[in-house]
């Protein structure tokens, strides 16, 4: 139960850490797109990117890297039973070695894989939105 509680106070923290959606910059209609419209086009580029890119722009960057941590990590687990063919637990207990190293892997593609996907999502939602037609506004500097 502690590496179980040790892991949930991990993910929390983690969570924690990036709670934010990610923040996209404000748009500006170039053509005669209606209010309706370019709030449809924010959506679906925000889609479409994040699908191409595995990334969720409503959860924030260490969600996301969490998502593609477990999801690896169990596929590579699954895989690496399957490579060694799922050998029963040994007298004392520990898991096949095909398991543990699969599941390894599999973690560490996805640290690497979600780590710094935020700044590709946001240029590509940006080079998209520019592509139907908007301007992207700058935001305006603080007042010193």
């Amino acid at each position: 139960m502690s590496g179980r509680a040790a892991t949930l106070a991990l993910a929390a923290a983690l969570t924690a850490s990036g709670c934010g959606a990610t923040t996209l910059p404000a748009t500006t209609a170039l053509r005669e797109q209606t209010a309706t419209q370019q709030r449809l086009d924010v959506v679906d580029c925000r889609a479409e990117v994040g699908y191409r890119l595995g990334y969720n722009g409503d959860d924030s960057e260490a969600l996301n890297v969490l998502r593609h941590v477990f999801v690896l990590g169990t596929a590579g687990a699954a895989l690496g039973g399957v490579a060694t063919g799922l050998s029963p637990a040994t007298a004392t207990g520990s898991a096949s070695e095909g398991l543990i190293a699969g599941s390894g892997a599999g973690v560490i593609a996805g640290s690497v894989l979600g780590v710094g996907v935020r700044s590709r999502f946001e240029r590509e939602w940006i080079a998209c939105m520019e592509s139907r037609g908007y301007g992207i506004v700058a935001p305006s500097a603080a007042i010193q």
